[in-house]
């Protein structure tokens, strides 16, 4: 093992400990950090950093040492590469950089994360081998979870008859009153931008232009069209922008919040009278003793066209203005904790919001129960207990209605954030066809780390056999 030609010195929980400098790549002071669900305790979580997506390591943990608090202003990271895998290590304080004396250098074998003592006069500083030591703590590929047997007998569900004529429908709220909009023209769900520029002659309504992905989009106030009286004028946290799409045209809406997407029987829907037929309302559903007004998809489509930027209006042009000809994919993204989580679009089939889950007698932990949707038992699972985290259940608390090999299962989590199209260039995708996460991404150059749940994984086959037992029970 050659002696490196510096040192640099940190201190991990109060002891002296070395790396070679030359490994290094960059002394930072701790960014902003996503937490990894079931990883090794010695991995704190992932973060962006100069457009890479880094591991990060406590080193504490690592030298079998306490905990880095990497909340104190002395804290420090250190970038490297091993193995072409890109970390980061957590250290309490960056005391400097030496050069090296080999006389004081003496290699170790006794322990394989320590490679060598040095000397340093008064003190002696222990070399990390910082690619050895951190090779056990690589990302795992998180195996699935073996859900034990439970049996369905004792739930009782009342049976109804199924209507296969449906539609689905994404539910809103503007001001204090509940609308429906047809998911045939909702392209996706943003969050509301810091900015919104200012349009000349703009219509009534009319909120300004907002720029996605490159392309403009004219951004409206739903609650001044629709003469709904605010609940509060000030932006709320749960504010989105809903984002129309018609042959080739968008058109930005934004709503108070969004609470849930709905398959709904079409017996369930009351039509208007004829005399209302050009109105802005169509029809009507009757949800849990409150009346949802269904917007008509006539009306949208025309407020679209009226409101749709023409060519020379544009500041900024895509190069090709369709989305299938840029490498992307759509995704649910939702809110566990502190932490954001996303699914494939194509894996979700409703959002709905949190109802009343019948428990499984001696079920695992992270299995709440069954519910019964439109006549169909589906178990649901924690999520958030699932990944480790702590189940709490509240007004934003939503079930995600998913089809996994086959099998409809309700995932429960804490919020649904946004459905949006994300490139490519903004996804870093694991090796790993066992990998829970199977794509990281990154966001707001950096400071938004989503990771992607690989569906399949989350539970095993045998699971999903007592799963489908359960639901025929």
């Amino acid at each position: 093992m050659s002696i490196p030609e510096n040192i640099l010195s940190v201190k991990i929980d109060g002891e002296l400990f070395g790396f070679d400098g030359n490994n290094i790549e960059q002394i930072l002071r701790v960014p902003a950090i996503s937490d990894i669900p079931l990883s090794s305790s010695g991995i704190k979580g992932l973060s962006s950093i100069s457009g890479k997506i880094v591991t990060i390591i406590d080193t504490g943990i690592l030298l079998d040492l306490n905990k880095v608090i990497d909340t104190n202003s002395s804290a420090r990271l250190l970038t490297i590469n091993c193995d072409e895998n890109n970390y980061g290590l957590l250290v309490d304080e960056v005391v400097g950089m030496s050069s090296v004396d080999e006389d004081n250098y003496e290699l170790s074998n006794d322990n394989n994360k320590i490679k060598a003592i040095y000397k340093q006069k008064d003190d002696i500083c222990q070399i990390v081998d910082e690619c050895s030591a951190i090779e056990h703590l690589s990302l795992e590929s998180y195996s699935p979870i073996d859900v034990d047997k439970f049996d369905q007998k004792e739930i009782n569900t009342q049976e109804v008859t199924v209507d296969t004529k449906s539609s689905r429908y994404l539910f809103l709220t503007v001001g204090e009153e509940e609308f429906a909009i047809s998911l045939d023209i909702a392209r996706e769900i943003i969050f509301l931008p810091e900015s919104i520029t200012p349009m000349s002659e703009a219509g009534y309504g009319v909120m300004g232009m907002i720029t996605l992905r490159d392309e403009l989009i004219v951004a409206i106030d739903l609650k001044d069209i629709l003469d709904v009286n605010p609940h509060n004028t000030k932006e709320q946290k749960d504010t989105r922008l809903l984002v129309l799409n018609y042959r080739g045209k968008s058109l930005a809406l934004k709503v108070d919040s969004i609470s849930e997407v709905k398959e709904i029987s079409n017996n369930n829907i009351e039509k208007l009278p004829q005399k209302f037929a050009d109105s802005k309302i169509e029809s009507i559903f009757k949800s849990n003793n409150n009346l949802v007004s269904i917007i008509s998809q006539k009306y949208l489509i025309d407020l679209l066209k009226e409101n749709s930027l023409k060519e020379e209006d544009l500041t900024t042009k895509l190069e090709d203005n369709n989305k299938e000809s840029k490498d992307m994919i759509e995704a649910a993204v939702f809110q566990i904790a502190n932490e954001e989580f996303a699914l494939g679009i194509e894996d979700v089939q409703e959002i709905i919001r949190y109802t009343d889950i019948t428990p499984i007698p001696e079920a695992p932990q992270f299995v709440d129960g069954v519910i019964n949707l439109r006549g169909i038992v589906i178990p649901i699972l924690s999520l958030p207990q699932r990944l480790g985290f702590e189940k709490k259940i509240d007004s934003k608390s939503k079930i995600l209605i998913c089809v996994i090999a086959d099998e409809k299962i309700g995932l429960l989590v804490d919020d649904v954030n946004e459905i949006m199209f994300i490139e490519d260039q903004y996804i870093s995708k694991n090796s790993s066809d066992d990998a829970l996460f199977s794509d990281v991404i990154t966001l707001d150059e950096g400071k938004r780390v989503i990771l992607k749940i690989k569906i399949s994984n989350l539970i095993d086959q045998s699971t999903l056999d007592n799963i489908s037992v359960a639901q025929e029970g």
